[in-house]
C-alpha cells in the first residue's frame, strides 16, 4: 500500500510538471507532434517530428510572431499562412489576445538557438521575443 502511495505521488508530480505553462524540456518522438504553449527553454525532437508552438498574440493588430533567422534544423510549415486561435471569450472583442500557432518540422540533426520576434513586418520595433534551444536527434 505504501508503494502505491509513492507511485501515485510521483505520477501526479510528473503529470503536473508536464502540464505547466513553461516546460523546460520535452522530447518529441519521430512522426509525432508536440503541442506547446508559450516560450520554452529547450525542445528536444527527432528528425521527422513536428512541434506546434502556440504564442499569445492579438489577431488583427498587425503583430505576428516571425522567425528571426532561417533555421538549419527546422522547416516552418505553412509559412505564408497566419494561424490564430480564437480569444478565450464568449463574444469576440477587438484587442482581446488570442494565440498565433506556428508549426515546425525537424529536418536535420543538430543543436541551435531559434529566435521568434513579435512585431509588425513594416516596423523595426520588436514588441516581444522568444528564444528556444532546439535539439534534434
Amino acid at each position: 500500500m505504501k508503494r502505491f502511495g509513492i507511485i501515485s505521488f510521483l505520477f501526479i508530480t510528473v503529470a503536473s510538471n508536464v502540464n505547466s505553462r513553461n516546460i523546460n524540456s520535452q522530447t518529441v518522438p519521430m512522426n509525432d507532434t508536440l503541442k506547446i504553449e508559450g516560450c520554452q527553454d529547450k525542445i528536444k525532437m527527432m528528425v521527422g517530428s513536428i512541434v506546434e508552438i502556440k504564442l499569445e498574440a492579438v489577431p488583427g493588430s498587425g503583430y505576428q510572431w516571425l522567425l528571426k533567422d532561417a533555421s538549419q534544423l527546422l522547416q516552418l510549415l505553412d509559412g505564408d499562412i497566419l494561424k490564430f486561435s480564437a480569444p478565450e471569450t464568449k463574444q469576440p472583442t477587438v484587442g482581446v489576445p488570442g494565440h498565433q500557432i506556428l508549426h515546425f518540422k525537424a529536418i536535420k540533426k543538430g543543436e541551435e538557438m531559434i529566435r521568434l520576434e513579435y512585431k509588425r513586418t513594416w516596423e523595426k520595433e520588436i514588441a516581444d521575443s522568444c528564444e528556444m534551444k532546439i535539439v534534434v536527434d
